[in-house]
């Protein structure tokens, strides 16, 4: 039966988002507008990732405000805001940048009456720029870790989105690089998945918190080899 909706992942999937490497000179950009001691702050970036992308730490100025306090350094205001704006730039230029195909993809998807989620995990940046990235407007109901206070795979996640959608798990494709276990997640409900093999992405290292390191399912190359698969 073809496929109804299809929910997408997006650090990794619809767009290329950072090496390993990139990410920790976003870091240290940042650091070093807060004039924090740097080597606690990219260590503290590292390990509160969860906390960041499910708000618990708030906004973005209020984050990097927390971490810095965290490692006992209390930032000027001018600093804070500095390092805020710089925040918001470095994930504007990654979020404006979606792969060749996506956009296209996207578009196709909505003419043929197929129902678009996404669900990613990310802190508040990816929200506040979400509306406006023109390349995304095809995507019906998008899901942010940072709005729910959920991260992948929690089961309420997908179960949200289809409701959005109004689609049942059984109609709907969930398609992922398998980053946040989310791919067994979208299984687990009931939902079909397909791990994407983009390119050399995997092998230029993007970044990807808990992969789904067990799962053995079916993979795509091309977000072309979707479209045989949706309705329409």
């Amino acid at each position: 039966m073809p496929y109804r909706g299809v929910i997408f992942d997006l650090y990794g999937t619809l767009i290329d988002g950072w090496t390993s490497k990139e990410a920790d000179l976003r870091a240290r950009e940042l650091g070093e507008a807060l004039e924090v001691p740097l080597g606690p702050f990219l260590e503290l970036m590292e390990s509160t990732y969860t906390e960041r992308a499910t708000g618990r730490l708030g906004d973005v100025a209020p984050m990097l405000r927390a971490l810095c306090l965290q490692v006992g350094h209390e930032p000027s205001d001018c600093a804070l805001a500095r390092a805020a704006q710089l925040r918001i730039a470095q994930f504007r230029e990654v979020l404006s940048r979606p792969r060749p195909e996506v956009p296209s993809l996207l578009a196709t998807l909505r003419d043929r009456g197929v129902s678009v989620g996404l669900i990613t995990d990310c802190s508040a940046e990816t929200p506040r720029l979400w509306p406006e990235l023109g390349w995304s407007r095809p995507v019906q109901a998008p899901l942010f870790s940072w709005v729910e206070g959920r991260r992948k795979p929690d089961p309420e996640l997908y179960r949200k989105a289809l409701s959005l959608l109004g689609r049942d798990a059984e109609e709907c494709l969930y398609v992922g690089d398998g980053g946040s276990q989310e791919l067994t997640g979208a299984e687990a409900v009931g939902l079909a998945a397909r791990r994407i093999l983009y390119g050399n992405h995997l092998a230029l290292e993007h970044m990807r918190y808990d992969p789904d390191q067990l799962w053995e399912g079916e993979s795509i190359t091309s977000f072309t080899e979707i479209l045989p698969l949706v309705c329409g």
